[in-house]
């Protein structure tokens, strides 16, 4: 049977699907009545409800209506109740087109208290949620049958609009500013609580001055660039951010391009300095060291970090598609990229340069509708021969133009003891079992600074006190803060 045949034997035995216009949409009209009733019979009522409703959220147009000028009040820290919506309805000319005054009363005579308004709330939620996933299955449905989609687009398309269903992202391109004030003293408030009671505002690095430098941690939804020349520890750096943010119950998603996932795990594995990394890839594991592996798995075993590896994640869709994913499944407060210059887009463009600014800019986009922080690695350019080593600056960033321009923080790694291996600092410490993080960009606050991390003997790890003597110290004594 030849192709032509093939391909019309496969349509008669799957015809097309049919998309039902004539089902009733889901909706709970009778429960809108009951948060709205809820929410004009008590004014304190909306603070339970203006974290998860939208108006579009509401089936009846006359309920959208009533909602949006509920929210208006709110904006102006007006009381919310029958007199006050009766009025601001009637102000915008729109009273009548609501149902009335007798509409409004009637609302308050179908419920006696806001006790289950949350609760009410969520199903009404729910409905509109189960809207929009039918509004976009039949796009889906339509645009596939247009044989000029691009596949690949119109899945990605597809994927981030169910991400903004599941995530509670709004459609809305714009922000009337008394919301964005209104969200911005929450997170204020909510930062201030946190600092009262001890807790980390941000998801926390591991190294305690640096979490102070970026104001209590990593934030949402901050492109960070962590960049340095070859060989100076960038993925070991990132792993130890990914356990730092796990330990902290952060769900983390890793990406390497560059190594297996096998491999990423090792570098966890040999932590532990009982381990020796030549028996490890050998397969000559003393008992001691079988011991000391299955103790070490056992103290990163829980920790919430997904690895993804291999050669497809090197592209930005699918990047994009597993981030997009785990975030459905409430799985994903950060992610880490190792690194920018293995990423590939698939796409045609007149040099790398431009190729590397669109995947910045995509990263920086993807930050925003996911709310998370992303670190992406950077190579530094190497330093030109017969020149003298120095700290690397932003403009080492290879390609930095549009690197510079998207991310919110630069982080650039040296490490003197690199180039020599009797380095010393200006007040003549050795630089050995010590690197430098420089901040070359700050968006939201100081530039230009320099903190100390420490490293045990073999890089494996990373902290901000100086490990003991032996083959995690050498040379520094335990418990020295830098």
């Amino acid at each position: 049977m030849n192709l032509n045949n093939r391909i019309r034997t496969t349509m008669k035995n799957n015809p097309p699907l049919s998309i039902n216009t004539h089902l009733v949409p889901p909706q709970a009209p009778e429960l809108e009545a009951a948060v709205l009733g809820a929410l004009l019979i008590e004014t304190t009522a909306f603070q339970e409800v203006e974290d998860l409703l939208q108006p579009e959220d509401f089936y009846n147009p006359a309920h959208q209506t009533l909602y949006r000028a509920m929210l208006r009040l709110r904006n102006r820290r007006s009381p919310i109740d029958l007199l006050t919506v009766m009025e601001e309805l009637s102000s915008q000319n729109e009273l009548e087109g609501t149902g009335g005054p007798l509409f409004l009363t009637e609302l308050t005579t179908h419920i006696a208290s806001s006790a289950h308004i949350r609760y009410h709330a969520e199903i009404v939620k729910v409905k509109a949620d189960l809207r929009r996933l039918i509004r976009i299955a039949a796009e889906l449905y339509h645009r596939a049958h247009n044989a000029a989609e691009d596949p690949r687009e119109l899945m990605e398309d597809f994927e981030k609009l169910l991400t903004e269903v599941f995530t509670g992202a709004s459609g809305s391109l714009s922000s009337l500013l008394p919301d964005v004030l209104r969200q911005t003293i929450v997170q204020a408030t909510q930062a201030a609580e946190l600092h009262q009671a001890g807790k980390q505002v941000g998801i926390p690095t591991g190294l305690h001055k640096l979490d102070k430098a970026l104001g209590g941690g990593w934030h949402a939804p901050d492109l960070i660039i962590l960049g340095a020349r070859p060989s100076m520890g960038k993925t070991q750096l990132a792993l130890f951010f990914a356990k730092s943010a796990a330990q902290a119950g952060n769900h983390v998603l890793f990406v390497s391009g560059e190594m297996a996932a096998t491999q990423l795990g090792g570098r966890y594995l040999l932590e532990d300095e009982r381990i020796d990394p030549a028996h490890l890839r050998s397969g000559q594991m003393t008992p001691e060291e079988w011991n000391a592996m299955e103790e070490t798995a056992g103290q990163l075993w829980d920790l919430p970090i997904h690895i993804a590896a291999g050669h497809e994640i090197r592209h930005l869709h699918h990047i994009r598609s597993e981030a997009r994913r785990l975030k459905r499944k409430g799985q994903l407060q950060m992610m880490i990229m190792d690194h920018l210059g293995l990423t590939r887009t698939g796409q045609k463009f007149q040099n790398r340069y431009q190729e590397i600014g669109y995947i910045t800019g995509e990263l920086k986009n993807l930050a925003k509708e996911l709310d998370i922080p992303i670190l992406l690695l950077s190579q530094l350019s190497r330093p030109p021969k017969g020149t003298g080593i120095r700290m690397p600056q932003l403009e080492d960033l290879r390609e930095s133009g549009d690197i510079e321009q998207d991310a919110d923080v630069v982080l650039i790694i040296h490490k003197p003891d690199y180039y020599d291996a009797d380095a010393v600092d200006s007040k003549g410490e050795p630089w050995k079992g010590r690197g430098k993080l420089f901040m070359a960009k700050n968006r939201e606050g100081v530039r230009n600074s320099e903190l100390i991390f420490y490293h045990d003997s073999r890089y494996k790890r990373i902290g901000d006190k100086a490990f003991g003597n032996g083959s995690q110290g050498e040379g520094f004594p335990a418990g020295v803060e830098f």
